[in-house]
Formats: C-alpha cells, structure tokens, sequence
C-alpha cells in the first residue's frame, strides 16, 4: 500500500484539514467583531459630535447612525451566514471521512 492511501495519514490529513478551517473561521469572526468594535466607536463619536454641533447638523448624525446601525445589523446577518456555511461544510467533510471509513474522533 502506497503512504497516500495510508489510512493513518489520511485521519490526520482530515483532521489537520478541520483545524484550518476551524482557524480559518475564528479569523473571520474576529474581524467581523473588530469591524463592529469600530462601528460602535463611530457611534460613540456620534453621540459625542451631536452635543457639540449645531441642531441643523442633528439630522445628518442621525442618519449616519442608522447607517451605522444597518451596517452592524448586516454583520450579525453575515455571521450568521458563515456559521450556517460552515455547519454545511462540516457535515460535508464528515461525510467523506465516514464514506472512507474513518472515525469522527476529533480532539
């Protein structure tokens, strides 16, 4: 038997292959939470900004605070997104693995 159709490596070809997609993951969680750490920041300047300017640019801060409630919104949205993608391709690769008769012992 060939070392590519070793069973052995196999299991650990998947199982190195999960861990990357599981760090792949988190990396894009966290960028999301650090756009949204960011959002919240304008948002705090927002608020801060309207007390020191004039009633007529009232209405301009408050649609830049939508927008920015709309932007953070469309970010749960995408999480949500990804998470259910990843849930897919999960199911996908155990799939295989089980196909190929590996077990589904992750540590």
């Amino acid at each position: 038997m060939g070392k590519k159709d070793d069973p052995k490596l196999m299991q650990e070809w998947f199982k190195l292959v999960q861990e990357k997609n599981a760090l792949v993951r988190y990396e894009s969680e966290l960028m999301i939470f650090a756009r949204e750490l960011e959002l919240e920041d304008r948002q705090r300047r927002g608020w801060l900004w309207k007390t020191e300017k004039e009633l007529t640019r009232e209405k301009q801060i408050l649609n830049e605070m939508l927008e920015v409630v709309e932007q953070r919104d469309s970010l749960v949205a995408l999480l949500e997104e990804q998470r259910l993608r990843e849930k897919e391709e999960d199911k996908d690769l155990e799939g295989v693995m089980l196909s190929k008769g590996f077990n589904l012992n992750w540590v």
